[in-house]
């Protein structure tokens, strides 16, 4: 027998049936800015025409279309929406070992942008809903399948969109989506975990104003670019306060053994001195919680001068990539923003640059409860959690349009776990084993059925 409890012949068409049509998706350069989506949604009309599928393609630009697919149950139930994105982030070739849109097939990995966010899961969920189509869509309710554009800039022309201007086409009771799937090993076991909910951002500029002047006079304490690297150093060195709910906390206790730390990674009061020992000791740990304690700042551009070197610029500006958690707002953000600055008087002024709030759907549910079975059931040593997202998916823009829906971020990844895999997602060398593509696939069939009984 095959791998899950499939056949050696069924195993190998789903094989070869995920890989070509991932391959293909891998080779249709959707990199976004400027996105080309619509070349990949036709590639996907054309593959569930042969497997007799009707498809709509719509959109807002021409060439950044979204692509619909609907199959009836022949029972009554509910919807289940089957959401991936089109477009990827850009790849600089020269830092590539193979070339980033190759789809090139080696050593046991597929290698292209987009491999793992999120072509992989686009494949395979296209792949899982034809299989049902061509067994006789023998569930309850109705499967949709929606393969959108511009989610990594993620403001018009597709999730969003879709559920502004034609909402009946991704109206659904359920969603599942990326933003899960990478697994630790502790105890022996396999921990996963699934997104029930994303951070907002609470993106900021601080502008530092000084005294222009010649560079061969220093002036320190009125150098705006000076003003701007204290203001780095002091949202660097400020003491965020850290909130941990209870999935949080649940969470926290299966990923550390150590009781202690566990129970100071979970007090608000000393969970920063906490995560300080984990980064200083270079543990993964210290990474996987942080972004979960609360509100975060990264400073990640910064500006000034550009008129010669024995200027000193009056004027300074960092800008800072803040993440809030779901129910944290603005006034969070601003209220911690004075407290790191206050000892800077009045030599810095905040401007909000990009305002999301994070959202969330309930942990427990129908869908959540397929998840683990079907998991389980595939990995029987495998353990899954729900946790909330430091990054943003288009999930979002279905919790906002649709407050009552479930949608989850969830796909799993079998044959290498998450230090494995490393930081492959918006690099370079991005790729996936090959056995991952089939076993995806037959996942999201399996999850479908369980859920849509």
């Amino acid at each position: 027998m095959s791998p899950f409890g499939l056949s050696t012949t069924v195993w190998s068409d789903l094989e070869r049936e995920t890989l070509d049509l991932f391959r293909r998706l891998l080779r249709v350069d959707t990199t976004n800015p400027p996105g080309n989506e619509t070349v990949a949604a036709r590639l996907l009309a054309d593959y569930f025409a042969a497997a007799g599928i009707d498809t709509e393609i719509a959109g807002e630009l021409p060439g950044r279309q979204n692509l619909i697919a609907r199959l009836r149950g022949r029972r009554d139930g509910p919807t289940l929406l089957l959401l991936g994105h089109l477009d990827v982030v850009p790849a600089e070739p020269a830092e590539w070992t193979l070339p980033p849109f190759s789809a090139e097939l080696r050593d046991g990995y597929v290698w292209g942008r987009g491999a793992l966010d999120m072509k992989c899961q686009v494949a395979a969920q296209a792949v899982a809903f034809s299989r049902l189509a061509r067994s006789g869509a023998d569930f309850a309710g109705e499967l949709v399948y929606a393969a959108t554009a511009d989610e990594e800039n993620g403001r018009f022309c597709g999730a969003r969109w879709l559920n502004a201007q034609r909402p009946e086409l991704v109206r659904c009771d359920y969603l599942l989506n990326e933003g899960g799937g990478y697994y630790v090993t502790i105890d022996g076991r396999r921990l996963y975990t699934f997104t029930n909910g994303e951070k907002g951002c609470a993106q900021f500029t601080i502008h530092t104003r000084g005294k222009g002047g010649h560079g061969s006079v220093p002036l320190h304490r009125l150098n705006a670019v000076e003003l701007m690297g204290r203001v780095i150093g002091a949202l660097a060195d400020h003491d965020l306060p850290a909130a941990v709910d209870a999935q949080t906390a649940a969470y926290i206790d299966r990923l550390v053994g150590d009781g202690d730390l566990a129970g100071r990674l979970k007090d608000p009061w000393r969970a920063r001195s906490a995560l300080a020992e984990l980064h200083a000791a270079g543990s993964e740990t210290a990474y996987l919680v942080e972004p979960l304690l609360g509100i975060t700042f990264s400073p990640t551009i910064a500006r000034a001068g550009g008129q010669a070197v024995n200027v000193i610029p009056s004027h300074a500006e960092v800008t800072v990539d803040c993440r809030i958690l779901p129910g944290q707002t603005e006034a969070d953000v601003r209220r911690e923003i004075d407290a790191a600055l206050a000892g800077l008087g009045d030599a810095w002024r905040f401007e909000m640059v990009d305002y999301i709030e994070g959202n969330r759907s309930s942990p427990a549910s129908p869908l959540g409860d397929s998840l683990r079975r079907t998991l389980c059931d595939m990995v029987p040593e495998a353990d899954l959690l729900p946790t909330v997202l430091c990054g943003f998916t288009d999930s979002r823009w279905f919790r906002e349009a649709q407050p009552d829906l479930t949608a989850y971020g969830f796909c799993p990844f079998f044959a290498e776990d998450a230090v494995a895999m490393g930081d492959r997602e918006h690099a370079a060398d991005e790729r996936i084993a090959a056995s991952d593509l089939p076993a995806q696939a037959l996942f999201v069939e399996r999850v479908v059925r369980d859920l849509l009984r």
